[in-house]
């Protein structure tokens, strides 16, 4: 079970990989950073504009300013750029203990692409975690608007919030902006 677990991570940690680096420039950075504890976890929130993620009194909302909320959460334990798939210039990947941010530029700012939840610390408002099951999901959030194997995808407002699954284990959580699609 344990290698299974491994393994899982090890394929969404290369899609965040890939989804950054899809420029296969040499432009690319890796650095390392002492992790802050960036405190307890919680949730998420649904509003008219879509999906939202809170963490430690921080709202994430997707495609806003990344800059403040990068630096009320302080020093990710990871941080990775490369050129964006999503627009013109540098991603960026913040990972912190419990999830990552995904950037996109947009001018001179760094917009929020996704928030990914990778693990069970964290949970939606509707106590979604990973340690969920498919049927926890549909009692709080309905049917979804889009199923394939593997996933199960909500729209609200221009933004997705997706579940993905390793066989019948959540697997991450995700915030998307709709500029990730």
């Amino acid at each position: 079970m344990m290698k299974r677990k491994w393994l899982a991570f090890g394929i969404v940690a290369a899609m965040a990989l890939s989804m950054v680096a899809c420029g296969g420039s040499d432009d690319t950075k890796v650095i390392e950073a002492s992790s802050n504890g960036a405190g307890d976890a919680e949730s998420t929130a649904q509003n008219d504009e879509g999906y939202v993620f809170h963490y430690d009194g921080t709202e994430l909302k997707m495609d806003d300013d990344a800059a403040p909320i990068v630096e009320k959460l302080g020093e990710p334990s990871q941080y990775f750029e490369s050129p964006s798939c999503a627009a013109e210039g540098i991603g960026k990947l913040y990972t912190y203990s419990d999830f990552e941010i995904q950037t996109y530029p947009d001018g001179d700012v760094d917009r929020i692409l996704y928030v990914r939840l990778r693990t069970d610390n964290v949970a939606t408002d509707e106590g979604i975690d990973l340690s969920s099951t498919r049927e926890d999901i549909v009692a709080a959030y309905g049917e979804p608007a889009e199923e394939a194997t593997g996933s199960m995808t909500y729209e609200l407002g221009g933004t997705s919030l997706i579940f993905i699954f390793d066989g019948d284990s959540l697997n991450s959580i995700e915030y998307d902006s709709a500029m990730n699609k």
